[in-house]
This record gives structure tokens, C-alpha cells and sequence, in this order.
């Protein structure tokens, strides 16, 4: 069959349907992809594809976009939506007006739904949403999670490099190692995503080392790649493999990488085995500046002790620190989100990232939302590109400048009492738009790619904080 996948842009670029092109590529399906953002002619694009099915993407903060692009699509092809909103809120496929959705991951769906359409039953596809005809929906369940990456057929990172070159020349390139994570976040997908699955897949499922390595050799086969980042949830969880990572990785790769993982997993002996391994910059979680907020707010019962030793110890390899925080928290004070800049400023963070907190459909954030008196957010309340602090009790600016101020303010070391006079006296926080190009700076040194290739990456794609697909299991 031919198969087309529509997305936003190239920004949201996604690993999880580079798996599944690889998937239904060697089950003998033709797979293209377009980018409603880099084509001039979007709608002639996908019907050039001439698609017998479509895959949307349907991110969290994309309904809008869903809703002007689903009635440009060819007519007679179904469109099933994939992603974390397609996953999270079955009702979204009544509201847009699609033909059904994937739930969940989407290794085994994808091809079983075009095995479904060529003469199967639809009730043999996991995960697949359809309107019932009478106002709702019907789900199959979702079976088993993916598992045994080895087996599976390498990811099509073609997919996108080939259709779109500025991608395939760009030498910083996402890989993952696994999927999954040992925390339940409050603001996370995951522990939703595992809740579905029926409780199967709490740790991480992880490929082997040699698969990894084969993956990056793929790739490197045919495009640049001078930086690498891992994008899982969490990298490094178990001592044995970062050991063989360790030992293979810059003898077979020698390409230096940044990773995601958790305080917890930065024991002084992990630490030394990322830096013989080539990471350069390692992120981690800190979320807010207070314990209390982090553990009744969040879900996230990390100690502030155990973050300081995490940041130590991998300044003490030469490794650089990248810190993901979120402040407007529902029951956050404007103290508590200043108390999340004066914690980073103390562990020296080199690459300090903050979010406004949102409420991903079903999370545990937005159960304390309903809980506080707070009331919903509607799912096509927003663009992606909206900068609000949607869970603050009281007045949202003070927040939503401190979030334009927090990389200045980290880095450059501002005292609270200069942060506490900006937050009260600047009525907007667009008044601090061109601190964006501060904030880009310091992303591209994050990346460690010249200048001029981040700017012509950048100024093709779009500004990173539209990026709605951060995740390497779900589109």
C-alpha cells in the first residue's frame, strides 16, 4: 500500500515514525512523508504521494492545526491520527473529524492496520480508535507493547532526510537507546502510556549496544553527523550497558553525544562511564526549585542533595550540565518559581531550559487542576507557539516573564531582588521577546555545531520552542 505521513514541520522531526517507516518499509509498503510548514505546495504534495492511507500527526497543542489540515487531505484515503493527543483523547478523532487513530506505540499497529484495510479485521489492530456511529468511539485494546528492538527492521531516518536535505546535511542527529522510564511524573505521558499497556513495561526496554551503534553507522553512512543526541526519557539506568556502551562506543563511533537521564542514575561510577563514553552534555531533571513542590506537585520525589551530587559529578568529568525546569505549577508561588532559578544558579547549570507548566490530557497535573478549583483547559485552546503559564493560580505574567527571563538569570547569576523588580514592574512578558535570540545562542552552544549551520538549520525549520514531539516512543 501507499502510505503518506503528514506533520506540522520539519522541527518535529520523530524517531517514532522513523521506526514504524522502517516497519511497514520492509513489510513492503511504500512510505512517504510531507511537512506542511517546508512545502509550497502542501496539498499537491500528499496527493503527488497518491495515498491509499494517511498518518496525521496529533501532538498535544496541535488541534488547530488538525482541523485546517484534515479537509486539505485526498479524498477516499483514511486519516488516522498518531501521537501523544491521539493516544491520551480518543474523542479528539470526533472532534477533527478523522477516519480513527493509533493509540499507543506504533511498531505493531501500523503495519496490522494496513494488513486491516488490505482485507483483515479491524478488531485485530491494538490500539485502534473508530467512531461508533452513535456520538462515541470503540477502542481495541492495546495488546502488548513493542518490544526486542534487535529483530526489528532498522528505523527509515530517510524518511526525512532524503525528502528534505536541510535535515540530512545538519551533522547534530536524534538517536534512542530504549524506550521508557523508572519515574511516574505527574507531568509526564509515560505513566498513562503504561497504564494502557496494563501495567507492563515500567522499566526501560532497551536496545543492545550493538544495535545502537549499528543504527548511528546507518546513518552516518550517508549523511554528516558530528553530534549526536539521545533522546530517551532515560539513558542510563543500568551499570552493565553504559559499561559496554563505554567500551564500544569511541572506538566503534567517536561521535560525541548529549543524553537525558535522572539524578538518581549519576552515581560517581556512571558518571566516569558517560565521560570514557563521549557524552559532553548530559540533561537532567531538576523541575522545581523546591523539594515539597517536586514531590506533591509533581510526582517527582527527588532529593535536592541527590541533584547537587548528579551536577558535581558530572562537572568533575568534564561533562557539561543541561537542566529541564518547569515553573506556574498548579499551588506554585512566585517565591517557589524563584527558588527554581536560585537552585540552578547554585549547581552552575551550563544549559539551563525551562517550561511553562502544561497539563497533558489525563496527567496527574491535570487531576490537581480540578482539584484546586482550576478549571480545564480546552484542547484547542492554543496554538503551539503560545506562551502562557495555563496552570498559575493568580496573575500569570510574573511567571511567564520569570520563563522568558531564566536563562539570562541563571547564567548570568540575577539576584532576586532584581528578578522580583522585573517580574512586578513588566506588564507583558513580549516586552522580553528578543531575549530569544540570548536563548538561541546558548542553544546552539548546547548543540556544539558551528554557527552557521545551527542558523541555516534554524532558519529553515523553525524555533525550537515549537516543537510539540519530544518523545521516542509516541509521534
Amino acid at each position: 500500500m501507499r502510505v503518506a505521513i503528514v506533520q506540522a514541520g520539519a522541527v518535529d522531526e520523530s524517531l517514532a515514525l522513523c521506526d514504524l517507516a522502517g516497519e511497514l518499509g520492509a513489510a513492503g509498503h511504500d512510505v512517504g512523508l510531507v511537512l506542511e510548514a517546508q512545502e509550497r505546495d502542501f496539498d499537491g504534495a500528499v496527493a503527488r504521494l497518491r495515498p491509499d492511507v494517511v498518518f496525521v500527526q496529533a501532538a498535544f497543542m496541535g488541534e488547530r492545526w488538525l482541523r485546517r489540515v484534515l479537509p486539505r487531505l485526498p479524498d477516499g484515503a483514511p486519516t488516522v491520527l498518531v501521537g501523544t493527543a491521539a493516544t491520551f483523547d480518543p474523542d479528539l478523532v470526533l472532534r477533527v473529524g478523522a477516519w480513527g487513530a493509533l493509540q499507543g506505540e506504533l511498531d505493531d499497529s501500523g503495519p496490522a492496520l494496513l494488513a486491516a484495510l488490505d482485507g483483515g479485521s479491524l478488531d485485530a489492530v491494538p490500539g485502534l480508535v473508530r467512531p461508533d456511529g452513535r456520538g462515541g468511539t470503540t477502542t481495541v485494546p492495546w495488546g502488548d507493547p513493542p518490544g526486542d528492538f534487535d529483530a526489528r527492521p532498522l528505523p527509515d531516518r530517510a524518511l526525512y532526510f532524503d525528502r528534505y536535505p536541510v535535515l540530512g546535511r545538519f551533522p547534530w542527529k536524534r538517536f534512542n537507546t530504549g524506550r521508557g522510564c523508572v519515574h511516574s511524573c505527574g507531568f509526564c505521558y509515560l505513566p498513562g502510556l503504561r497504564e494502557n499497556y496494563g501495567g507492563a513495561s515500567a522499566a526501560v526496554r532497551r536496545k543492545s549496544v550493538g544495535r545502537v551503534i549499528a543504527e548511528v553507522q546507518a546513518v552516518r553512512a550517508r549523511w554528516p553527523l558530528t553530534h549526536i543526541h539521545f533522546a530517551d526519557d532515560l539513558f542510563a539506568p543500568r551499570r552493565a550497558w553504559l559499561e559496554e556502551l563505554a567500551e564500544r562506543f569511541p572506538r566503534e563511533v567517536g561521535v560525541p553525544f548529549s543524553c537525558n537521564t535522572s539524578p538518581e542514575t549519576i552515581t560517581e561510577k556512571n558518571a566516569v562511564l558517560l565521560g570514557i563514553a563521549g557524552a559532553r552534555v548530559v540533561g537532567i531533571g531538576v523541575e522545581t526549585g523546591t523539594e515539597r513542590n517536586r514531590n506533591e506537585l509533581l510526582g517527582r520525589p527527588t532529593k535536592d542533595e541527590a541533584i547537587r551530587k548528579a551536577a558535581s559529578r558530572l562537572k568533575a568529568q568534564g561533562v557539561r550540565l543541561l537542566t529541564f525546569n518547569m515553573i506556574a505549577n498548579p499551588g506554585e508561588t512566585v517565591e517557589d518559581a524563584i527558588a527554581t532559578v536560585r537552585l540552578n544558579q547554585e549547581l552552575g547549570t551550563d544549559f539551563p531550559r525551562v517550561n511553562l507548566a502544561y497539563p497533558a490530557p489525563g496527567s496527574h497535573l491535570e487531576d490537581l487542576m480540578a482539584a484546586r478549583g482550576m478549571a480545564p483547559i480546552a484542547p484547542d485552546a492554543h496554538e503551539r507557539s503560545d506562551w502562557r503559564a495555563w496552570c498559575a493560580e493568580g496573575d500569570p505574567v510574573p511567571y511567564e516573564v520569570l520563563a522568558r527571563l531564566f536563562r539570562l538569570a541563571v547564567r548570568r547569576g540575577l539576584s532576586e531582588s532584581v528578578l522580583r523588580r522585573l517580574m512586578t514592574r513588566i506588564p507583558d512578558a513580549r516586552w522580553l521577546l528578543p531575549l530569544v535570540l540570548y536563548d538561541a545562542s546558548v542553544e546552539m552552544r548546547w548543540s556544539g555545531v558551528p554557527l552557521w549551520e545551527a542558523l541555516r538549520y534554524g532558519w529553515r525549520v523553525g524555533p525550537p520552542n515549537r516543537r510539540v514531539t519530544y518523545h521516542e516512543s509516541l509521534p
